[in-house]
């Protein structure tokens, strides 16, 4: 009869841990994915099993860190990524790179990110 309760409490104690190891490791999956966007050839999971589809970007998280500005071929660096006009950063489209600023556009409504310049 003991050995039953032991083995019974055992069993408890290995759902319970297994239980709060799952939780532990769950993700936010508050993630964009779309079938039209996503390139098939990336892969959506590194070679530790952390899932690499991208999150919602905010025009709010969206940092301009510089413009490399010529007529024929501007370039700006945003977020690390250097992107030309017509290229996407997660839902926003770059419309324009001016000298000082880039016009951005998800859906209809167009959004602007002004190169902010240090003062020495």
């Amino acid at each position: 009869m003991w050995l039953r309760r032991k083995i019974t409490k055992i069993s408890l104690y290995c759902v319970v841990f297994c239980l709060l190891s799952f939780l532990s490791f769950a993700d936010d999956k508050s993630y964009l994915y779309s079938n039209k966007e996503r390139d098939p050839l990336y892969p959506l999971v590194d070679s530790y099993g952390k899932i690499l589809i991208p999150k919602k970007i905010g025009i709010t998280n969206l940092s301009l860190e510089g413009i490399i500005y010529s007529k024929k071929n501007p370039v700006a660096a945003i977020n690390g990524e250097i992107l030309e006009e017509g290229e996407k950063i997660g839902e926003y489209t770059i419309l324009k790179i001016e000298p000082k600023k880039v016009i951005l556009e998800k859906g209809s409504k167009k959004h602007s990110l002004k190169l902010e310049v240090e003062n020495d």
